[in-house]
């Protein structure tokens, strides 16, 4: 209700104020002083009352044992109170304590209003009872009788009842802003429908206390949403495809601008205070917000709160921990879950069981990435992490020659104090350049040649070289979990019913390959021990999909008793299910499926990936997404932040060769056969050459087709140069030397895969010219 009344309790101003609509778009004075409007803890509001001229428009609102008591039994009920604000004041900052008693659902919520026009036109920062969802933290306008939401986000944790939440918003000209406990949880420019109006609480199915409500003026203006937390960093032009993130040292001083991530070490000084890189770790982060992505690295223990109140303090959103000691991450991510984090691995080796065992340490910090020295890493360490769900970022990259030799293993990122080198490395490659291979996941087996989701399909699969061999989960009346997708029979048997209903000796009675073709007459449908046990000892990871939820600890104990702890994934669309294998078995990854629609905007895409990542980020999953909600921000800006994931289901190659050259790095496919053959790597006879002036050399590289049987075969490929300067021509696989000095030679392969031509380049080729 837009009332013209200044009704405000406990007002303090130290000078009149007077702006008129025409001030608005005028600079406010730095030196003017923040009025108080409102401040009221309602310690003198008998029970049963409001304080003077609040209103209340619906439902059941009153002062209650020294709080503001609002309660709605449903959705459909909701109840309100508005409290007049001179027009005259627009931008202000509204401020008060929130506590849930009770609520009929997650989903419901409870809302501090502001701008009201009418009853029916206003804004809110709404926050349900569920606030890890999804939209459990909303920007949103009514107008007209319905609903707007321009934003929403999660929080790391959903409300507890009882416990009292600090939420603050902060609104100036069409920029708003709004805080639960300090920290900054939703950043717009959308407020431009309305620039004054009334504020409010509403609550819809819930019962909440308000308690400390206070309204300031602001006059500092927000900076731009363009410097929002929601931003892709420049980085480093390259013609590779899913090029490795670079994040610029310690011990890097430089021109940091092609850098997407600065590390910084952090120390607390002899006066207590923390220090990254040997300056204020809050001038750090301020110095770099909204340019590079801040990678924390702590080592020193007893810092995680100091450094969760700086980040507060700086309102910086998008960030990283770091450690060799799991226990500093786990208890910053205690404190808050939507940092994200990541091991640093200070072992002086990585041997056969220091790899085993890698995984399921980053798995139980709530990693998704791991550091690693350039020093002990390779193409296949690299695979075997990838394959487990493990982003790894190489740290090295000193010179130029190990900079090649560190892409080439297909890390996701390079931490090095030397970016320059990287700089320059990457300008070095043709288009479409491939080296990384994506993590080929082939969907309930290779069901385009063979029956789904049965023991023919799943060798096929293997026989191809997927990386991985994804599977559905279910469990018959008597107990059994069973491979096979739908919730009944009727589909992909000669049987009908629900799997439910059916016990194992009845389902397995039943053809699992007539309905395919008469060739796969007498197939089964396995149980998942069986598909357990089938890859034993084989290298392959079995993505298992858990089909509804109920099935987590059976199925963690099968994986046990079959020794394939270091073997398996899980995935389910149902979070929850997700949420609670963690709990069960936080060794193992697992990953959220879902689908979502792509945004309009620019800004809109990206704010939709920083929610995302957040989201998976406390809920320490993979995002899952199906390839038609994937977009080129979003697959960007999960690289950049060291997050794999698994997309679902291509079957068809256009939009298949689309998303690899977007970055995608997991494909689920019904097609396993479409990657097969094309090369990996190429691996050159020489790194160096030395000629004479007329002289010349031919190369040829081997291509490596399998990580499995690490096959080796002659393949065509040409030779070329990138800075040109006169020393050496090149031809085919020929080098000539035309004059004394140095030159850098690639060899390159181009092969046609999904359709279209791609390339692999080897590592350079130092060639010595001399007379």
């Amino acid at each position: 209700m837009k009332s013209k009344i200044k009704a405000i309790n406990n007002v303090a101003i130290s000078f009149t104020l007077a702006l008129s609509l025409f001030a608005f778009s005028s600079q406010i004075q730095a030196d003017q002083e923040d009025v108080e409007l409102i401040n009221e803890s309602f310690n003198e509001i008998a029970n049963g009352e409001i304080p003077d001229n609040w209103i209340l428009i619906e439902g059941n609102g009153k002062v209650q044992d020294g709080k503001l008591v609002l309660s709605s039994s449903s959705a459909s009920r909701p109840s309100r109170i508005v409290v007049p604000i001179d027009s005259e004041y627009g931008n202000y900052t509204f401020e008060a304590d929130m506590t849930f008693e009770s609520s009929v659902a997650d989903s419901r919520w409870a809302s501090l209003m502001y701008r009201i026009q009418d009853e029916n036109n206003y804004y809110q920062f709404a926050a349900r009872k569920g606030a890890s969802a999804l939209n459990g933290l909303e920007f949103a306008k009514r107008i007209e009788n319905r609903w707007d939401v321009f934003q929403t986000n999660s929080y790391h944790e959903n409300f507890h009842y009882n416990k009292s939440y600090h939420l603050k918003i902060v609104v100036s000209r069409d920029r708003v802003q709004q805080f639960v406990d300090n920290e900054l949880v939703i950043d717009s420019a959308g407020a431009t429908e309305w620039l004054d109006g009334d504020i409010g609480f509403q609550v819809s199915g819930s019962k909440v206390l308000f308690d400390n409500v206070k309204v300031t003026t602001h006059d500092e203006e927000l900076p731009p949403i363009e410097e929002s937390d929601a931003f892709l960093p420049d980085e480093a032009e390259t013609n590779m495809i899913n090029p490795p993130t670079i994040i610029a040292g310690p011990e890097y001083s430089g021109d940091s601008s092609k850098s997407a991530s600065s590390l910084l070490l952090v120390k607390r000084n002899q006066e207590g205070q923390l220090e990254a890189n040997d300056q204020p770790l809050n001038e750090q982060l301020k110095r770099i917000k909204n340019k590079k992505i801040p990678v924390l690295h702590v080592e020193q223990e007893g810092l995680q709160e100091q450094i969760v109140q700086s980040l507060k303090e700086t309102q910086t959103t998008d960030i990283h921990v770091v450690s060799s000691n799991p226990d500093i991450v786990n208890s910053i991510k205690e404190i808050n879950p939507k940092i994200r984090s990541g091991l640093v691995y200070d072992g002086n080796s990585l041997n056969t069981n220091d790899l085993r065992n890698l995984p399921s340490e980053v798995h139980s910090s709530k990693s998704k990435l791991v550091l690693i020295p350039q020093k002990l890493l390779t193409q296949e360490i690299v695979h075997y992490l990838h394959n487990r769900m493990v982003a790894v970022w190489g740290v090295g990259a000193d010179s130029l020659d190990s900079t090649h030799e560190l892409i080439h293993t297909g890390v996701d990122g390079i931490v090095t104090n030397h970016p320059e080198y990287t700089v320059e490395a990457f300008s070095q490659f043709p288009e479409n350049t491939i080296v990384q291979r994506p993590i080929v996941a082939a969907h309930r087996g290779v069901p385009s040649l063979a029956p789904e989701n049965t023991m023919s399909s799943y060798r096929l699969a293997y026989d191809l070289e997927a990386d991985m061999i994804e599977t559905d989960i279910h469990r018959t009346k008597d107990g059994h979990l069973v491979t096979i997708h739908d919730s009944t029979v009727d589909r992909t048997t000669d049987g009908t019913g629900a799997v439910t209903e059916l016990t194992l000796d009845e389902i397995q009675e039943l053809d699992a390959g007539i309905t395919f073709s008469k060739e796969f007459s007498g197939e089964h449908v396995p149980t998942f021990k069986e598909f357990l046990q089938e890859f034993k000892g084989k290298d392959v990871v079995l993505l298992v999909e858990l089909k509804g939820s109920g099935l987590e600890e059976q199925v963690n104990e099968e994986i046990q008793e079959e020794g394939m702890m270091d073997k398996v994934v899980i995935q389910n669309f149902n979070l929850e299910s997700m949420k609670k294998f963690n709990q069960i078995q936080p060794k193992l990854a697992t990953g959220y499926l879902f689908s979502a629609a792509v945004p309009g905007s620019y800004q809109d895409k990206l704010n939709n990936a920083k929610e995302l990542v957040d989201y998976g980020t406390i809920s320490n999953v993979t995002l899952n997404a199906s390839y038609g909600s994937l977009y080129s921000e979003f697959i960007t800006y999960m690289r950049q932040r060291g997050m794999l994931s698994l997309h679902w289901t291509f079957r068809g190659e256009a939009p298949f060769a689309d998303k690899l050259r977007a970055g995608l790095i997991g494909p689920i496919t019904d097609y396993t056969q479409w990657l097969t053959h094309s090369p990996i790597n190429l691996e050159s006879p020489i790194k160096k050459v030395n000629l004479k002036v007329g002289k010349s050399r031919s190369i040829q590289a081997k291509g490596f087709l399998s990580y499995r049987t690490e096959e080796r075969v002659n393949i065509e490929t040409e030779l070329y140069v990138t800075n040109n300067n006169g020393v050496v021509r090149t031809e085919g696989n020929n080098i000539e030397a035309l004059s004394p000095g140095k030159a850098q030679v690639f060899i390159k392969h181009t092969f046609t895969m999904l359709g279209q031509e791609w390339n692999l380049v080897s590592e350079p080729i130092e060639v010595n010219v001399s007379n």
